[in-house]
């Protein structure tokens, strides 16, 4: 079985890291969706261990303030990080957590979709709907042609996993705006 933190090893890690309250926040509405998933997901036979999908979530971004502060990708920073903490099973879903990277959308469900997907559906601390998210994420950063039409791709990519994700649920995308 892999190492996973506990919740509260989680936030003692994002003391640690000195997360600021508002990435806190941030994470605390992302776990709080990636747990329901996860845990409906296998409520439907759907193979998901919840512990990683909780502390991934929590630490997915532990190394946010240190990309802010000193540049880097702030995804594969906390990778790195959590790996150097003998966490090695949460380093890919942290790493994947801005870009999955290579998915199918007719592969088993991961942890790491989970967490992206649900990382999606908040803006700030605020769940919302993916095209609400993608239409805030556009318009602060799609500043440039090739911005918006990578935003674009990224969106009609979150849309598929979306699908994937909820063809194994008895509820629809809109039920995560009632958590």
């Amino acid at each position: 079985m892999a190492k996973v933190p506990t919740r509260e090893e989680c936030f003692e890690i994002m003391e640690e890291a000195k997360m600021p309250p508002h990435i806190i926040e941030h994470s605390a509405q992302v776990t709080k969706i990636a747990v329901f998933l996860a845990e409906a997901l296998a409520s439907s036979g759907v193979p998901v261990d919840t512990r990683l999908v909780e502390a991934g979530a929590l630490l997915h971004d532990i190394s946010k303030m240190e990309s802010i502060d000193n540049g880097g990708n702030h995804a594969a920073l906390g990778a790195e990080l959590l790996k150097s903490r003998g966490y090695p099973a949460l380093s890919p879903l942290v790493e994947r957590h801005v870009d999955l990277g290579e998915w199918s959308e007719d592969a088993p469900v991961d942890e790491a979709e989970i967490i992206n997907y649900a990382d999606k559906r908040v803006r700030h601390d605020e769940i919302v709907s993916l095209g609400e998210r993608f239409d805030d994420l556009i318009a602060r950063y799609g500043k440039t042609d090739g911005a918006r039409t990578r935003m674009e791709r990224l969106r009609e990519e979150m849309f598929r996993l979306e699908k994937k994700l909820f063809r194994h649920l008895p509820f629809a995308p809109s039920h995560i705006n009632t958590l």
